[in-house]
């Protein structure tokens, strides 16, 4: 198939195919890449592969049709599309300084679809999405996957294939510019510490890793306890204020159970010591790939930069302070998963992040063939 798109997610490298078909992607870094061909009404192929320095591969690749690219699609009015759009570029897009230089040119191409029962906000894209980065200086071409935000819980989730291309500077003095928000975007981004635990250098490079265990909290009742309380005190009530007091001293009182109720179910306790090496990243004995393992929950904490002011007045009602180092959660979703030296965590759906790096989108994503410039 002709002018169809071939890239390596989430790289600057990129083609499309000649009149017959044919491509050539040359001048790759060795490891592990993620393959992509996308082409209108045909389903987005990836192909995962490694390239041995000096390697040369060949591939042959068929595309196949879209299920519904022959059926009549009737396209009805969305009249919460502004909204739903809204709420996209928020949790896609992301907030930061950078989120404010960056803009979809081609919005046409979504389409949302809102699940009232579940509170769950999914969205789709006809084509690829454009996406011009100003703060970094990058065109993305996004072809999307997946997208979905959870009302309920607050959890947002994306999956698909990211082209970058570098954007053409007007003048020296912006081409300083990106080359320096880059930097920064870099420095305690996800890439940015799965390159320095790779390298073994987390300490060097200003990341303070410990343990983060999520308990349920001792100090609260079971749910099935707390409830049968509130509804014996209320049923008791009748308009006054009763307190009970049992032989073991325990209070049994309307207020007592609404404070009971509002205790976290869960409370988290943050290890001392840094977590070594050794139960962080093992070299896996059947592909020679290094393996991410670890136990609970990684506290990360970058004490190279501290947040930014969007970050920390995120919660409209909440306390007011300083910006603090930026501290982030990683979450394993499977029992381990890999990762690569240029910062790739070989499978996007193996983990999950949370606080400063679940608050980062897409504004600040980096190509995982850029490098800082050395000191």
């Amino acid at each position: 198939m002709g002018f169809a798109t071939v890239f390596l997610a989430q790289t600057t490298y990129g083609t499309n195919t000649a009149e017959n078909g044919t491509f050539k992607l040359t001048a790759l870094p060795p490891g592990s890449h993620e393959l992509v061909v996308s082409f209108l009404g045909y389903e987005t192929l990836s192909h995962k592969f490694t390239l041995q320095a000096g390697a040369k591969l060949s591939f042959r690749l068929e595309l196949t049709p879209k299920a519904n690219a022959l059926r009549e699609v009737v396209v009805r009015p969305d009249t919460n599309w502004r909204y739903n759009y809204s709420v996209f570029l928020k949790n896609f897009i992301g907030q930061t300084a950078n989120a404010a230089q960056t803009h979809i040119t081609n919005p046409e191409v979504l389409y949302f679809h809102f699940d009232a029962q579940e509170r769950i906000l999914t969205a789709e894209a006809s084509k690829p999405l454009i996406i011009e980065n100003k703060a970094l200086g990058y065109r993305i071409h996004f072809v999307l996957e997946a997208f979905e935000v959870r009302f309920a819980n607050g959890q947002t989730f994306h999956a698909g294939y990211p082209r970058f291309e570098e954007m053409k500077p007007r003048s020296q003095m912006q081409r300083k510019r990106w080359q320096k928000a880059r930097v920064q975007a870099y420095q305690g981004s996800l890439m940015h510490f799965t390159r320095a635990l790779y390298q073994r250098r987390l300490e060097e490079e200003g990341f303070n890793v410990r343990r983060l265990q999520r308990l349920p909290n001792p100090h609260r009742p079971p749910e099935q306890e707390i409830q049968a309380g509130l509804k014996r005190a209320r049923e008791q009530r009748q308009g006054l204020t009763v307190i009970k007091i049992d032989a073991a001293g325990k209070e049994d009182s309307l207020a007592y159970w609404m404070r009971m109720s509002r205790l976290a179910k869960i409370v988290a306790y943050l290890h001392k010591d840094p977590i070594p090496y050794h139960q962080l990243i093992t070299q896996d004995s059947a592909n020679n790939a290094l393996r991410l393992q670890f136990k609970d929950h990684l506290n990360v904490v970058y004490t190279k930069e501290k947040e930014e002011l969007g970050y920390v007045n995120r919660l409209t009602f909440g306390p007011r302070r300083a910006p603090s180092f930026q501290t982030s959660i990683l979450s394993l979703l499977q029992p381990y998963t890999f990762i690569e030296a240029n910062g790739m965590i070989l499978n996007p759906y193996s983990h999950i992040v949370e606080e400063y790096w679940g608050w980062e989108k897409l504004a600040e994503m980096l190509p995982f063939d850029y490098s800082p410039p050395q000191e």
